[in-house]
């Protein structure tokens, strides 16, 4: 699978108390309210429908800001942003809350920076990542805020105190190492400008990145990267012996509409932000500073995309589209559990003309196979199973039912565990892969024809062999252990749990095909061969947005509830011996990357779940289409996600 380069994880663990705060984010940020937030509690609430319902301040003392975490946090909001900056001897405050799912996390302000450092060893000791931190001077001292999150990722830098040249030195090494900021913050002490940044060994969009602009060098800048497609994502505003700078970042790519302000005064925020909010836009980023009365940088998003917001995406997914000549293709992306992209291109019917989209069910192939597997592994969890349980010969789940005794070598020594991980010692997908013959055989004479006419060429557990037969044999122990037909335990224990009402095993013929599924076309039959036979490693019909409902409750991470405990979540994704690239039904590497692909004549597809919290899935009606390396560009060409979920 392409791009190695990625990871994060979710849900909501709050530590708060005297002079804490709890949040999490990317960067700072925050909105309305002036010395009076109580009052316009309203103006800073969007609606719960759609987008994720937000709240945001600003100009709260540390004392108000506490108060007004305690209480949205009771009400299930989540901290998202905050900022700390000095007005009149005090620190104050702006902050954004969220009502969305997120990772565990722990989050901090007012620390000076002993205390910042000893909290920042205490919790990346417990496996908590820095995502955000901010400087700020009150009384001639430093002071920070930041968030951490439990969660996996990619390998990460973070620094605070450094002068500009140490930070400008910090920068070319980490880049020249394929790091890239991620957050940037300058802060004045003693009249100095420092920084506190954080950056991640990751791939996305084209960046940029700058620091102790003056507001005249800002705005240049600012003018020159939007005329080449950059948006701004990051802004940080510092006052350094009476002149306000600037540390900033930009990405080029897709996202929803954008506009930025700064040199802003309180009133012509509250202004700037009633406005914003009456067009449909939201707060991203915020920034408080001065060194007197405070000023702000911010930035909004428009969280409803309008057309033309993803148009990247299209240009992506057309240019795969025309260049491998395939009739359609539909794809779903997820990130952090939310849905926030999905879109069919091209035609689910050649013959009428009828446009693809994102509701028409596909032939998924082997990513048939994840789906299995997760269903094995609650059968273990349950009990009923276990990995190293033998599956035939005396004493196996399948016993003696299938083929003739005595076995061959070999056989009677498999275990659950081999078939999932291809490790049988036999069966493979070459020339004669077993699912592909003896058309006129079910599922039971097919096993008992394979065992009594393909010995193993290997001890089982010692090579990989990518084997559909083996997966084959995985649905009939599912059958064995529940009683249960395959199709009807995996809905009821596996979709169903996961929201998903319209999943369905293929027919095998064009008549068999279902009123919302599309028509395959290839250079092979798509329509020539026993799909429904291969139901538990390549049948299931699929939209790919309901593989992305499947995908978030069996991801690892925390902000959807999983299908599977933590630890059977980390033994399905943990490869065999015999191949470092594949465990349990997926494709898994050291980026804390797992997929499947699949294949079938007239069908293409990729699931995909990355180490930073994205999901995604593409399906085809046709071959030739690279779907792996198309999404790995679309999420190159967007720079920033809608903050809405479209489960």
């Amino acid at each position: 699978m392409g791009d190695p380069s990625m990871p994060y994880s979710r849900r909501t663990v709050l530590h708060a108390g005297a002079a804490l705060g709890a949040l999490i984010g990317l960067d700072k940020g925050g909105m309305v309210s002036a010395a009076g937030f109580a009052e316009r509690l309203a103006a800073g609430t969007a609606r719960a429908a759609g987008p994720f319902a937000w709240v945001a301040r600003h100009n709260l003392t540390a004392a108000q800001y506490q108060a007004e975490f305690d209480r949205l946090n009771g009400q299930g909001y989540r901290l998202t942003h905050v900022d700390g900056y000095e007005a009149g001897g005090q620190a104050l405050y702006a902050a954004i809350w969220e009502r969305m799912p997120g990772p565990p996390l722990v989050a901090r302000h007012g620390l000076t920076g002993a205390q910042y450092q000893a909290e920042f060893d205490r919790l990346t000791g417990q496996g908590y990542r820095p995502a955000h931190v901010v400087g700020y001077q009150v009384g001639g001292q430093a002071l920070f805020a930041a968030i951490w999150e439990q969660t996996g990722g990619p390998p990460w830098v973070a620094r605070h105190n450094l002068t500009a040249a140490q930070y400008q030195a910090e920068f070319d090494r980490l880049t020249a190492q394929g790091y890239r900021p991620v957050q940037v913050d300058g802060y004045q002490v003693g009249g100095q400008a420092l920084f506190a940044a954080i950056w991640e060994q990751t791939g996305g969009p084209p960046w940029v990145a700058r620091h102790n602009l003056t507001a005249a060098q800002y705005q240049a800048e600012f003018d020159r990267l939007n005329g080449q497609g950059y948006r701004p994502m990051r802004v940080s505003g510092y006052t350094v012996g009476g002149t306000d700078l600037y540390a900033a970042i930009w990405a080029r790519g897709a996202g929803p509409r954008w506009s930025a302000r700064h040199g802003l005064s309180s009133a012509d925020y509250q202004a700037a932000f009633d406005t914003h909010q009456s067009q449909g836009f939201r707060p991203a980023r915020v920034s408080g500073y001065g060194s007197g009365t405070p000023r702000f940088a911010a930035i909004w998003w428009n969280q409803t995309p309008a057309p033309g917001d993803f148009a990247p995406v299209d240009a992506v997914v057309n240019r795969y589209l025309t260049g491998a000549g395939v009739a359609g293709i539909s794809l779903a992306i997820a990130r952090r559990g939310a849905l926030v992209f999905a879109r069919g291109y091209g035609r689910a019917n050649r013959e009428t003309g009828e446009q693809l989209t994102e509701r028409h069910l596909l032939r998924v192939a082997s990513v048939s196979k994840p789906i299995t597997s997760v269903a094995i592994m609650r059968l273990v969890e349950a009990g009923r199973l276990r990995l190293g349980q033998r599956v035939f010969g005396t004493g196996g789940v399948l016993g003696t039912r299938y083929g003739t005794q005595p076995y061959g070598t070999g056989i009677e020594a498999i275990t659950i565990q081999h078939l999932l991980q291809h490790t049988a010692g036999g069966w493979t997908n070459d020339g004669n892969d077993p699912m592909f013959t003896n058309p006129g055989m079910n599922h039971a004479q097919l096993i008992g024809w394979v065992l009594d006419n393909r010995p193993l060429q290997h001890t089982p557990g010692t090579t990989y062999l990518y084997s559909n037969f083996g997966y084959c044999v995985l649905g009939r122990v599912i059958e064995q252990v529940t009683g249960q037909p395959y199709a009807d335990h995996v809905r009821q224990n596996v979709l169903a749990p996961s929201g998903i009402t319209n999943m369905h095993i293929a027919g095998d013929t064009r008549a068999e095909r279902r009123a919302d599924e599309v028509v395959y076309y290839g250079a092979e039959d798509p329509y020539g061969m026993r799909v429904r036979r291969m139901d538990s490693h390549g049948g299931w019909l699929a939209s790919p947005t309901d593989l992305l409902r499947f995908a978030v409750r069996a991801d690892g991470f925390a902000t959807v509830p999983d299908l599977l405990r933590r630890d059977t979540v980390t033994t399905m994704t943990t490869p065999s011996a015999a191949n470092s690239g594949y465990a349990c039904g997926w494709a898994v590497n050291s980026s804390g990357n797992w997929w499947h692909t699949g294949r079938l004549p007239g069908t293409e597809a990729v699931l995909v779940r990355t180490g930073n919290e994205f999901c995604w899935a593409a399906v085809a009606n046709g071959n030739g289409v690279d779907l792996d390396a198309m999404m790995w560009d679309v999420y190159r060409a967007v720079a920033a996600w809608p903050a809405h979920d479209l489960f």
